[in-house]
């Protein structure tokens, strides 16, 4: 078992557990609204968790997961190793939804009265795919990574394969380890993942974009492309440098007032934005912009896309089969 960072790029809450309280006690602070419940028998205080800000909803129920994955982890007496979404959590991954249910390994089968908000993986996950974040014990990255190709949506495990890239996961070390599976259910899809991840991406949204494209059947697009401009070096989110196209996602919450940090400017990210597309555009690179508003029409995203690439290059796309409707 090793440890998963020397410095954890998670920070997990602290949490207050009924069988140690006075429970009168942390009932009155729930109803003050002080302490927030996390799950049965076990409370986090509120600030830990009630961040505020544009983008409160999505952060606070990442570190809800977090706060749940620690309290479980003092409530439970066998032996356990989180894993899937809980792990990728606890690692420092991006995800694309944040489960509702913590994710652990077993040795046994979990009863017909368990609790709802655990999912138990039956099995011994071996020394050498365990560390440790925070004191509590994790599939390793290359693991949760494996077992999320296995078992989630397909963009779902890209997201995370995605940032685990980033983080300093093997693409070798994770295709082993799927062809050490051969035979289970999934494992051609969980490759497919694998070969396409890119830790190049920088969000969620981002590996969204490109999932679409290569669900399409595109030719696979280059993240952060470089462009060098007259103001300098930038890079676009996604592009082709043969076609000279950048593709860009726009997460409106960086115009908002504190949307990225507590006394973000919207008007100078603005600013900001459009000098740097303007000089993107005199660089000779055309740029298409993207936002989540997209999809609820990919087909019209995918159109503007491929409007600037050769006609014959479109005409060869083939759906990939399988990557999934998202």
């Amino acid at each position: 078992m090793t440890a998963a960072s020397s410095t954890p790029v998670v920070t997990i809450p602290s949490v207050l557990l009924a069988a140690e309280r006075d429970r009168n006690q942390l009932a009155n602070d729930h109803r003050r609204g002080t302490l927030v419940k996390v799950r049965r028998g076990a409370y986090c205080e509120a600030g830990a968790v009630q961040v505020g800000g544009p983008s409160s909803a999505p952060r606070e129920k990442r570190i809800k997961e977090l706060a749940r994955a620690r309290a479980l982890h003092s409530q439970l007496r066998a032996d356990h190793v989180f894993s899937h979404t809980t792990a990728a959590l606890l690692l420092g991954c991006r995800v694309w939804t944040v489960p509702d249910t913590t994710h652990v390994y077993q040795g046994y089968r979990a009863s017909g009265r368990s609790a709802k908000d655990v999912v138990r993986h039956r099995g011994a996950v071996p020394p050498a795919d365990v560390a440790l974040v925070d004191d509590l014990p994790v599939t390793s990255l290359d693991r949760t990574v494996v077992d999320c190709a296995l078992a989630l949506h397909p963009l779902e495990a890209l997201v995370i394969a995605d940032s685990a890239l980033s983080l300093g996961a093997d693409r070798q070390v994770l295709l082993q380890m799927i062809d050490a599976r051969a035979g289970q259910r999934g494992v051609q899809r969980a490759r497919s993942v694998v070969e396409l991840a890119d830790g190049g991406a920088g969000s969620a949204w981002e590996t969204w974009v490109r999932y679409e494209m290569l669900r399409a059947g595109l030719p696979r697009p280059s993240t952060q492309m470089p462009v060098q401009t007259d103001r300098g070096l930038f890079h676009t989110d996604l592009g082709y440098e043969q076609w000279r196209l950048g593709i860009e996602f726009d997460g409106l919450i960086k115009y908002r007032p504190d949307g990225v940090r507590a006394g973000h400017d919207p008007a100078a990210e603005y600013m900001s934005e459009k000098n740097r597309a303007e000089a993107i555009r005199r660089a000779g690179i055309t740029l298409e912009r993207t936002s989540a508003a997209d999809r609820a029409d990919t087909r019209k995203m995918l159109a503007r896309i491929t409007a600037h690439l050769p006609p014959d290059v479109v005409r060869g796309s083939r759906p990939n089969p399988y990557l999934p409707p998202a």
